[in-house]
């Protein structure tokens, strides 16, 4: 199974791209599992706390947000893309 895996704004440039894709998630805690082995602690501690996703940080599965949905158990398909948004400020 492949999904995208889209990062925006100040994660893009912590990790240096602003895509990839991965062929190994059932859900969205699995990718982000794949995310911290790829990109490590810089990937971690910049989306999570703990073992939650931190609270401004937005994971997007196919424009739906997965707190709305089943958090880290939501299940992925084939062809899903994940957009994860991290906190932004400004004025």
């Amino acid at each position: 199974m492949a999904i995208r895996v889209e990062f925006f704004a100040t994660l893009r440039d912590l990790l240096g791209t602003n895509s990839v894709e991965l062929n190994c998630a059932d859900t969205v805690g699995d990718a982000v599992l794949a995310l911290i082995e790829r990109f490590g602690e810089v990937f971690r501690d910049a989306v999570m706390e703990g073992d939650k996703v931190k609270e401004m940080v937005k994971i997007l599965v196919n424009g739906r947000d997965v707190r709305e949905l089943r958090g880290l158990e939501t299940e992925l398909s084939d062809g899903d893309c994940i957009s994860i948004f991290p906190p932004v400020a400004g004025g």
